[in-house]
């Protein structure tokens, strides 16, 4: 269903009831809701919004205090006499987006739906976007593809007041706010964290039923185990993949210790290829494009399989363990480089963020590209973060800030899209309000090999499954695979560790991956292709852009 408010003069609301968003009206109030609130019930919520709505002495700040106040996952738009105000969580798990066409605003959830509603046209491409797409697969703060279109940034509120637009974040992640605990005193807070998050879970599943994708990582264990910890028993746990994946052993003896149900949803490489050809699949796409990142696909075709299942009811809460290893500092070595030091933002080496980041396919890693990208990420620190006293000693909160607003929010949280396609609802306990801020505490020696997080949860040891079971033990299995790598590997010793990589990457990954996730794309053009590409999401960026008449061949000059 779409609402569009004709009379308020300058902005419009225009809305899909769907994929989670309910349409309420209180009075003279028209709330817009997707999502879930920790901690109170729903219609406690709407009576605080009314209330705070509702006072004679309702202003930007009370409004905004109040967002700051809600714990949970949710987008909200909210219109009421002369006032428009629309808001995304913290990490903007939901997406809001906001375009323009002459002096008129229009807010709404679905991209493609303000495109055609404004006529934009599809030349009216930002290339800085498009450049950020083909890197990364995803753009750098509120740009899409298209220049008219931009979306709420994570921790961002709008406001619509007399005809005038107001912008503000209300919260970034930026985990410079160090304190000065010790490792048994953070031990014991992140524990209480971890209870507090458990708790919330098990309350807001209300008895329903909860699925968990769990791997043979630490994450998705911790929610299981806690879970049993904290006497839940309507779980299920699921894996998924090829045969002889990794994954999925540890994944069986974590949930069989737990006496919890386990589900294995095998992977074939022609299923799957099947599926992303399928029209189940394309309306996924359509029906949830954002102009501003790839999909994301990590479950899609597991999920759908899923629906089907007679184990699995249809009012299930999928709960995943996205993202426990960035907010736990697991990333931060990958973004350090610890020979020099930068003693201001001028100073620092973006390289080996580039590298992690912005390398999807190696031959757009041109210097200009580079320059490019580097500009754009500066204005978002400039915009959003205040430069730390001792720079070159916290000068990585500045790179998870980024990577959290930027690839985390942008991509790995769009993960849950697939849940609502679905009609499922989804919990993201790592992004909970505690665990942002307990992070943001917790000094760098301790994140560093997420060492408190490990350690934490070892000693906990709930549900008794953290001391004899491997965490990602990535065996290639079956055995003829790996037989297969290694005499290959034997035969490239004299050719050259590069050209060895560039045919591990091209000839065997295809067949390799846990879950077959190459099959985005023919086999062949994976095989014969010398532009370097990364991973999947690649791919998806390549298509993204094509299926939009784009280039993502961006040899970029001084003359662009």
């Amino acid at each position: 269903m779409v609402s569009v408010d004709k009379n308020q003069k300058n902005c419009h609301i225009i809305m899909r009831e769907k994929y989670g968003w309910k349409l309420y009206n209180n009075k003279d109030i028209e709330i817009w809701f997707c999502g879930y609130i920790d901690g109170r019930t729903f219609a406690d919520f709407m009576e605080e919004l009314s209330l705070v709505l509702n006072n004679d002495f309702t202003s930007k700040h009370s409004i905004l205090s109040w967002i700051k106040s809600i714990s949970g996952h949710f987008a909200i738009v909210i219109k009421i006499k002369y006032w428009v105000i629309a808001a995304v969580d913290r990490l903007c798990t939901i997406p809001i987006f906001i375009a323009n066409k002459g002096e008129d605003f229009f807010i709404g959830n679905h991209a493609p739906l303000l495109k055609k509603k404004c006529a934009i046209d599809d030349d009216s491409v930002d290339f800085m976007s498009r450049l950020e797409i083909a890197m990364s697969g995803y753009t750098i703060g509120s740009k899409t593809l298209y220049s008219n279109i931009e979306r709420l940034e994570a921790g961002e509120c709008i406001f619509f007041h007399k005809d005038s637009l107001c912008r503000e974040f209300y919260y970034t992640y930026y985990p410079c706010k160090t304190i000065d605990k010790t490792k048994k005193q953070l031990k014991k807070e992140f524990t209480d964290v971890c209870i507090d998050m458990l708790i919330d879970l098990r309350d807001s599943s209300n008895g329903r039923q909860i699925v968990i994708p769990l791997s043979a990582g630490n994450d998705s264990r911790l929610i299981a185990s806690g879970l049993k910890e904290l006497g839940v028993e309507n779980v299920i746990c699921f894996s998924y993949g090829r045969k002889g994946n990794f994954e999925t052993p540890t994944s069986k003896e974590i949930a069989k210790k737990l006496g919890y149900r386990w589900l294995y949803i095998p992977v074939s490489i022609r299923a799957k290829r099947d599926f992303f050809k399928s029209e189940i699949y394309q309306k996924f796409v359509a029906e949830l494009e954002s102009y501003g990142a790839i999909p994301n696909v990590q479950e899609i075709y597991e999920v759908s399989l899923l629906k089907q299942h007679p184990l699995i009811n249809e009012n299930a809460i999928f709960i995943n363990g996205n993202s426990g290893d960035f907010i736990s500092g697991g990333h931060i070595v990958k973004l350090l480089n610890n020979k020099n030091l930068p003693d201001n933002i001028g100073e620092i080496d973006w390289g080996l963020f580039l590298e992690k980041h912005y390398s999807l396919w190696l031959d757009l890693r041109s210097q200009h590209n580079d320059d490019k990208i580097i500009s754009e990420l500066k204005k978002i620190v400039l915009l959003r973060l205040e430069e730390p006293i001792e720079f070159n000693a916290c000068y990585y909160s500045i790179m998870e800030s980024l990577e959290c607003i930027g690839r985390q929010s942008k991509y790995v949280a769009a993960q849950q899209r697939t849940y609502e396609y679905f009609g499922f609802e989804w919990r993201l306990p790592f992004w909970s309000n505690r665990m942002f801020d307990f992070w943001e505490g917790v000094p760098l020696k301790y994140k560093l090999g997420q060492k408190l997080y490990l350690e934490t949860l070892h000693e906990n040891n709930w549900g008794d499954v953290w001391m004899n079971i491997d965490v990602n033990n990535k065996k290639i299995n079956p055995y003829f695979l790996r037989w297969v790598r290694a005499l290959c590997k034997i035969v490239f010793i004299p050719i050259g560790r590069k050209k060895w990589y560039r045919f591990e990457r091209n000839a065997l990954k295809y067949f390799i991956h846990p879950s077959y996730a190459l099959t985005i794309v023919p086999y062949l053009k994976i095989l014969f292709n010398r532009r370097g590409y990364r991973s999947k999401d690649s791919w998806l960026s390549h298509k993204m852009l094509k299926d939009k008449g784009l280039s993502d061949n961006l040899y970029i000059d001084k003359e662009n």
